[in-house]
């Protein structure tokens, strides 16, 4: 008798290890599809952009001039990713890319104000963000350390 029982409690040990074991395999697999990196606002180191409202981020990338700091100079796009600049575009500025375009060519051709500058490598954003103090751009949280001499300015989401 006592041999039974032992042979079912291993049997149920088997079904009970497989059944973790694929669990822990599907987590593993399925977590990755629905993590959500950080995106960051970032600057070069010394611009000294203390803090900045969603609201004057939104204006910033418009093209306006920004309310809450005199020190935040123009914005760059990011194209590195883009997924990245898509998520940008629905998740602060509330739209989708072809408006966003119209309302940039509207101010442009209204106002007369500067095309706002898209770069599409990490290198390049670097060398202008560092070069052009009060610059602001766009990026997920962990391609901040790959960057030189930038800093967080705001954890957007």
């Amino acid at each position: 008798m006592n041999i039974r029982i032992l042979e079912q409690f291993l049997r149920s040990c088997k079904h009970s290890v497989f059944l973790l074991v694929t669990v822990v395999l599907m987590m593993a697999i399925i977590k990755p599809c629905y993590a959500e990196d950080k995106v960051v606002l970032i600057a070069a180191k010394g611009a000294g952009i203390k803090s900045i409202s969603n609201r004057d981020i939104r204006r910033v990338f418009l093209g306006l001039k920004s309310a809450d700091s005199e020190l935040v100079n123009k914005p760059v796009i990011n194209l590195y990713n883009r997924k990245l600049y898509e998520d940008f575009l629905k998740n602060v500025m509330y739209m989708t890319e072809g408006t966003y375009k119209r309302k940039i060519v509207k101010r442009i051709f209204r106002n007369g104000t500067e095309e706002i500058k898209e770069i599409e490598k990490l290198n390049e954003l670097n060398k202008h963000l560092t070069s052009n103090i009060g610059d602001i751009s766009f990026v997920y949280s962990d391609t901040v350390e790959k960057m030189h001499n930038i800093e967080v300015v705001k954890v957007l989401w």
